[in-house]
């Protein structure tokens, strides 16, 4: 039960302190001298400080002060030290996204976007989708092509140097030459001196040639004829790199390689597919030749809008008499 009249907070005026003081002293300088008088047996009675007893009570209570403003500020330390830092507030200078504008924008990329925040964490669900879109980023790039997929495909069946999917993983330079059975296979039935060699290959993400190439592949032929270009007999490399078209496109002699293949997966993109096009082929052409149409999987660029890219970009590198920087300059100097 509370007090009716709680007791006021205990503090000791100075000038009470010091008389207590003064007063605490000479009884005990009256003791020490009643001490060593009534002393016989010889023993040292410590002596109290040189001075008066005057001096001796204003330094005490001089001292005191000082303890007790020491006291006041420590008290004062310590109720800071209890106060809440509060984050300054930022001024709100945008309106937040209305619902529908916020959906709208969500639904146009495949994106994470918006993921919102839970103190300093992502939401629970969010936290989960990114796992489980970087596990398929894991899957993709550790998945195989299946044995007959040249088959389905319609195309001549060639491997790199690389004697697996690990040894491909481990050392990038094996997936850029084919193995001696393969090359004696393309010279041996490969088209030679034509226009465009089309190359397909697993890459770094066996799942998008498997999902795209089946579409891709006859369109692409489909529109380079179209478009005018000779077309050699369709190649299926597995374990390879960007770099074996190289190979291929010196073996048959053709003047442009299109090459097919399974993209370095983001999260959520183990299906994305890529053509890379170069023109004069040469081994160990830098990638600077060589021109790039990415991200073609359903939520991307669809295949035929991508057969119908290579070709326009293809006519735009035969104009210039070469891809990649080559075109580049070629259009600044126009």
């Amino acid at each position: 039960m509370a007090r009716e009249n709680p007791p006021e907070a205990l503090a000791i005026d100075p000038e009470r302190l010091s008389a207590i003081v003064r007063e605490v002293l000479r009884e005990l300088e009256v003791a020490s001298s009643a001490d060593t008088a009534a002393s016989v047996d010889g023993r040292v009675v410590p002596s109290l400080p040189v001075g008066s007893s005057q001096q001796r009570g204003d330094a005490a209570a001089a001292d005191a002060a000082r303890v007790a403003d020491g006291a006041a500020a420590a008290a004062a330390t310590a109720s800071a030290e209890r106060t809440p830092l509060m984050r300054p507030r930022r001024p709100r200078t945008t309106t937040p996204f209305a619902t529908a504008e916020r959906a709208r924008i969500v639904a146009a990329s495949p994106a994470r976007l918006v993921q919102g925040r839970v103190g300093t964490r992502y939401p629970t669900d969010k936290a989960i989708g990114l796992r489980a879109e970087h596990a398929v980023a894991l899957d993709a790039v550790n998945s195989v092509l299946p044995d007959d997929f040249a088959t389905q495909l319609g195309c001549l069946a060639l491997r790199t140097q690389a004697a697996d999917h690990a040894d491909y993983l481990a050392y990038p330079e094996k997936g850029r030459r084919l193995d001696a059975e393969s090359r004696a296979l393309v010279e041996q039935h490969g088209t030679r001196g034509v226009d465009v060699q089309v190359i397909a290959g697993d890459g770094l993400a066996a799942w998008a040639l498997i999902a795209n190439g089946p579409e891709l592949m006859p369109a692409l032929e489909k529109a380079l004829g179209a478009g005018g270009f000779s077309v050699g007999k369709p190649m299926m490399v597995r374990h390879a790199r960007i770099g074996v078209a190289d190979e291929i496109g010196v073996l048959l002699g053709c003047k442009a390689t299109v090459m097919l293949v399974g993209e370095r997966p983001g999260l959520g993109t183990g299906d994305s597919l890529s053509i890379y096009t170069a023109f004069g082929p040469k081994l160990q052409q830098d990638n600077a030749e060589k021109d790039c149409i990415s991200n073609i999987r359903p939520l991307g660029i669809p295949t035929q809008e991508a057969a119908t890219m290579c070709v326009a970009l293809l006519r735009r590198t035969f104009d210039a008499g070469g891809g990649g920087v080559h075109m580049t300059k070629q259009g600044d100097a126009a």
